[in-house]
């Protein structure tokens, strides 16, 4: 995979991991703070409820205890008058409060006037006198009836709880038989006392009609719904109309569902309970409910509201759309910078990739635009003086090569005909040493045919002659040899002039691309001291985590005060460990970049080495070039004692010459003179035995020249073959 798509990669996930934290944190922050904000809000709404049907209650407990305190001051009033008044007080009560079902007061036996025998039977009384008027609201009026039940122990035992207790109470709803029909009802009842004993009690009983009607205006969201359940859990209000009246442990199964036993018992302790269930019919609700108390009263009544939970929660999802489509934005310009980024880092490496390749093929033609002024144009600046170091190093080379190639061609060719010359030499000096042995041959056998002496004397005339001529020939040959070699031995010195420029050529581009391998070295060093950088980065953002971990200790040592602080010391916590990974990522890349950077002196050193190659097969043909030299020298030695012999040979040739003049005109001293050519003959022929090994000495050393020559004619293609790879 390129490293274009590798960054792209890695960038993406990274921003994806980031983005999903980030935002999945802010959202489950968001999510619980709106979801809180929203809970309090409905809870406040729930209150508020709550708070109006109190207030209802408290209208009414009000009047209850403006009516028990009006009637603790009985003893102001004439004893005779005390019962009229207080049925008068009664009735304008029930006048006042159309939405009372009865008001009433009931008093211990004796206790208002002490006429309680007077009074038996009659209006608002039984058969004990005693006061309890119970003045009632019926179809055909208000009517006054006696009290009924009051000392009877039920569900409607209101006077025996003010009179058990001495506080005011709000009794459960009851069922009570008025006006011929069964209805019903909850009493407000507010002890009478004459200082600390209690007399008696004002009661106002509350038809649950009326609750009923108020908890029916109670929906503050569509689709929501309300119930209102007193302290013994005797549902007084209710959504669906035919649960008033029983017990909210059989109304709410469905409501409440697994959780009924929980609101039972939050309903019995007066405290807040909030739960969310599937209701038939209704779907997923969420549910609040909230106690309430009037007065003094202790026993405390409840307000369930439920409330479509797509209604609670349509903040938050409203929150997390718009928090998505902001993610989704964000998520696409970090994707279009992580290209162009990308982009911008792979785009010059892939370039400096296809010239490394084309520069590796030999084509040294190439450059690299610099677009840009950081680490990568510094490379980049680098690389277009290491590729025209190397190229103006090739062209010197190829020069020299040339010029090589052209000293080996003479040098071959004059060593072809040094050859010959040898050669021809060779044979003149075969054919001396034939005739030299002949003439030993006939110095032996001059004793016995001195006879012939005198007519072969005139042959050997003729044969010195021809042998002078082939000896001055042989001279010439041999000046010539002579020439020759010393013109190769001045040629070979100019080329190891030439050999040893190319040679100090060789040098200073090695020593060039030395110089770059370094620079390269010193960018590597550089990135690994990026690489330090980033290592210190590291160390800040694990610092960071450590700072968050001991803010997050001190947040929860302040308890509810560091609550906001302990939140942010969470955040700057991620935030360390976001930065720890970018780090890591971070120092994957430049670990990356330093191995690209480490396949370039890879490359380099590969160049390195074929210049280290080039210059030792410079080295090679100059010491080559020496032994031809040295070979040369060596030949120049032999011509020359071989020309010294030709010399001496001629001399004595002449001396034959003289000696057979001597014979023709002194017969007497032919043998002497016999002995002598002979003795004569004897040095010739040791002299033509050294010309014939000083002659194959140097058949043996132009054989070598032409061998080194050919190597040397070899060593120089391949280099010039090596070289013409190069493109320059």
């Amino acid at each position: 995979m390129k490293i274009r798509k590798k960054l792209i990669l890695m960038i993406i996930s990274l921003t994806l991991a980031g983005t999903g934290i980030l935002v999945g944190t802010i959202l489950r922050i968001a999510q619980k703070e709106i979801s809180d904000l929203v809970y309090r809000s409905i809870i406040n709404l729930a209150k508020e409820r709550a708070n109006e049907i109190e207030l209802w209650f408290e209208e009414y407990m009000t009047t209850t205890q403006s009516l028990a305190l009006v009637m603790e001051q009985y003893k102001d009033i004439d004893t005779g008058k005390r019962r009229p008044l207080f049925n008068i007080l009664l009735r304008a009560m029930v006048e006042r409060h159309p939405e009372t079902a009865a008001v009433a007061s009931c008093w211990e036996p004796g206790a208002l006037d002490g006429m309680d025998r007077l009074y038996a039977n009659t209006a608002g009384t039984d058969e004990s006198g005693r006061f309890i008027s119970y003045w009632n609201r019926t179809a055909k009026g208000i009517s006054l009836i006696a009290l009924e039940d009051y000392e009877k122990p039920g569900p409607g035992d209101y006077y025996l709880i003010a009179k058990r207790t001495g506080e005011e109470s709000l009794t459960d709803p009851f069922w009570y038989h008025i006006d011929g029909q069964d209805r019903l009802l909850t009493s407000i009842t507010v002890p009478v006392k004459d200082g600390s004993r209690f007399v008696g009690a004002a009661i106002i009983d509350i038809d649950v009609a009326t609750i009923q009607k108020l908890v029916q205006k109670i929906q503050p969201y569509k689709g929501s719904i309300a119930a209102v359940f007193s302290s013994g859990g005797i549902t007084s209000g209710h959504y669906d109309p035919s649960c008033i009246g029983k017990p909210a442990s059989e109304t709410e199964k469905d409501t409440a569902g697994p959780y009924l036993p929980e609101l039972m018992k939050a309903m019995q302790e007066g405290s807040e309970y909030t739960f969310t269930n599937v209701v038939p019919g209704m779907g997923k609700m969420q549910f609040f409910c909230i106690p309430f108390t009037m007065g003094k009263i202790t026993t405390p009544w409840s307000l369930l509201i439920g409330i479509p939970s797509h209604i609670v929660n349509a903040p938050i999802y409203n929150m997390l759309l718009a928090s998505s489509i902001i993610g989704g934005i964000m998520l696409l310009l970090i994707i279009i910078g992580a290209f162009l980024m990308a982009r911008s880092i792979s785009k010059p490496l892939t370039r400096m990739v296809t010239v490394l390749k084309s520069v590796g093929e030999g084509d040294l033609t190439q450059h690299l635009d610099i677009e840009s002024k950081d680490e990568i144009g510094t490379m980049t600046t680098s690389f277009n003086m290491t590729i025209d170091n190397i190229r103006r190093l090739i062209m010197t080379i190829k020069d020299k090569a040339a010029s090589l190639s052209r000293v080996g061609s003479t040098l071959s060719a004059n060593m072809t005909e040094t050859a010959a010359a040898i050669n021809e030499i060779t044979a003149n000096i075969k054919n001396l040493k034939t005739q030299a042995a002949k003439q030993s041959t006939g110095v032996d056998e001059t004793g016995t045919i001195m006879r012939k002496i005198i007519s072969n004397i005139n042959e050997l005339n003729a044969a010195i002659d021809k042998q002078a001529a082939s000896v001055s020939q042989s001279s010439s040959a041999i000046e010539e040899m002579l020439s020759n070699i010393q013109s190769v031995t001045h040629t070979l010195i100019g080329n190891a002039g030439n050999v040893k420029n190319l040679s100090n050529a060789s040098e200073v581009g090695r020593l060039g691309l030395q110089e770059v391998a370094a620079d390269i070295r010193e960018i590597a060093h550089e990135s690994e001291g990026l690489l330090e950088i980033n290592g210190v980065m590291e160390n800040i953002a694990s610092q960071t985590n450590l700072l968050s971990m001991n803010a997050a200790i001190e947040a929860a040592h302040a308890g509810e005060a560091g609550k906001g602080f302990a939140v942010v010391a969470d955040e700057i916590r991620k935030l360390a460990e976001s930065s720890g990974e970018q780090s890591k990522t971070i120092s994957t890349v430049l670990k990356k970049i330093k191995n690209s950077i480490d396949k370039i002196t890879g490359s380099t050193g590969a160049v390195l080495d074929k210049f280290e190659a080039i210059d030792a097969g410079v080295q090679i043909v100059s010491q080559q070039e020496e032994n031809i030299r040295n070979a040369m020298e060596e030949q120049n030695t032999g011509s020359k004692q071989l020309l010294e012999a030709v010399s001496q040979m001629n001399e004595i040739t002449g001396q034959v010459k003289n000696g057979s003049r001597e014979m023709l005109t002194g017969g007497g001293e032919v043998l002497e003179a016999s002995q002598t050519l002979a003795a004569i003959t004897q040095e010739l022929t040791n002299g033509m035995n050294e010309m014939a090994v000083g002659a194959d000495q140097i058949n043996s050393a132009i054989i070598q020249v032409n061998e080194i020559s050919e190597n040397n004619k070899n060593d120089i293609d391949q280099l010039i073959t090596e070289v013409n790879k190069f493109k320059i």
